[in-house]
Formats: C-alpha cells, structure tokens, sequence
C-alpha cells in the first residue's frame, strides 16, 4: 500500500500539535492551526482536514480545508517555512 500524496503535510501537522502554526491557502486565507483531525473518503488523494478541534482550543477558530487547498505552512514567531 503507497502512502498518500499529502503524507508529508500531514505528518507536518500533527508534529507540530499544540504548538501553533500558519497555514495559508492557496485563496489566501491565513489560519493559525494547534491541532488537526483528517480523513479520507473513498477515492480521495488528498485528505480533509478540521483545526483546532481534537482537542478543542480555547478561542481558536475551527477550520476544515483539504490539503491539496495548502499554499504555504510556516512557524507564525521565527517566519519558518516547512512547505
């Protein structure tokens, strides 16, 4: 079995759980995500992805974008760019 196509954007994300981190869209919308929960569904390649929500943040937006939808992922503080 390959691993999916957005595996590496994934495995990003949940290594930096609880520590925050800009993801930007490709429509240019900036979201500030601590955590994720993702799926599949039968046929998809790139993963839906809800923020913020496993577990819940305090005063933190959820959000929900499929991975293939990602522009950018970078450190908010040190300006870091991981892809």
């Amino acid at each position: 079995m390959t691993q999916p196509a957005d595996a590496e954007v994934i495995n990003l994300l949940v290594k930096r759980d609880g520590i925050p981190t800009l993801v930007t869209l490709k429509n240019g919308l900036g979201l500030t995500v601590r955590n994720i929960a993702w799926g599949y569904d039968i046929g998809d390649e790139f993963a839906h992805v809800t923020t913020n929500i496993s577990p819940a943040v305090d005063g933190a937006s959820i959000d929900t974008f499929f991975t293939n939808d990602i522009e950018s992922i970078s450190d908010p503080t040190s300006g870091e760019a991981f892809a």
